[in-house]
């Protein structure tokens, strides 16, 4: 067989890849938000995606892989979703649009957060490994953008890190805790329109700790 022959075949194989593994992991996703890391099983997971379990185990060797595989993709979408601060446009603009950001994924990709949130508590080595590469690097980069304001008056002196840490807390908590937010508010479902509501208590509450102006 000439080399194009061999073309098509080998896209076509290469297509049917891509499409087996994008529903494995999105059906994965959604199996462990709903059963958790321990009681999902890579069965339980085939039977959704309506695939053979042998399937799964082509691609991934074990249910560890394929979690791995899974925080990996929800991770590096984290990553690419949110914007990088831009020291020129001021903590008022990088902060609303880094909470709305945020706060857009728990509305968008609840599944994500809650199985991100699983892994955390259940300390896999995967997602600590990911946390010290990524997020510490980023945090260091954030600081000295966000120490320039500071010196520049812009906004008051706050401790950087836990005030990331509370907007990942304020802004994820509409995901991992989606059910006790339902309850709270009284509806069957969360609407854009509260995710919106959210967006704009939470970004008063950080910019007036901020010491940065806030109107809608």
């Amino acid at each position: 067989m000439s080399e194009s022959e061999k073309r098509p075949k080998d896209q076509l194989k290469a297509h049917i890849r891509a499409q087996n593994q994008a529903l494995i992991l999105e059906t994965a996703e959604r199996v462990f938000a709903r059963q958790g890391l321990a009681k999902t099983t890579t069965q339980t997971i085939a039977n959704e995606a309506g695939l053979p379990k042998a399937n799964i185990h082509y691609y991934y060797r074990s249910k560890k892989d394929l979690l791995e595989a899974v925080l990996e993709q929800i991770m590096q979408a984290w990553l690419e979703s949110v914007s990088r601060f831009n020291s020129e446009d001021g903590p008022k603009v990088n902060l609303t649009r880094y909470i709305s950001e945020k706060m857009d994924q728990s509305r968008l990709r609840p599944n994500a957060s809650k199985v991100f949130a699983m892994a955390l508590i259940g300390e896999e080595p995967f997602v600590l490994d990911f946390l010290r590469q990524y997020f510490v690097e980023e945090l260091k980069k954030e600081q000295a953008i966000i120490a320039s304001w500071v010196e520049a008056g812009l906004m008051k002196p706050v401790p950087v890190e836990h005030l990331f840490i509370s907007m990942w807390a304020l802004t994820q908590t509409y995901a991992d805790f989606g059910a006790q937010v339902k309850i709270l508010l009284d509806k069957e479902e969360l609407a854009e329109a509260d995710f919106e509501e959210a967006k704009r208590f939470v970004t008063q509450m950080v910019l007036q700790v901020c010491g940065v102006e806030y109107s809608l």
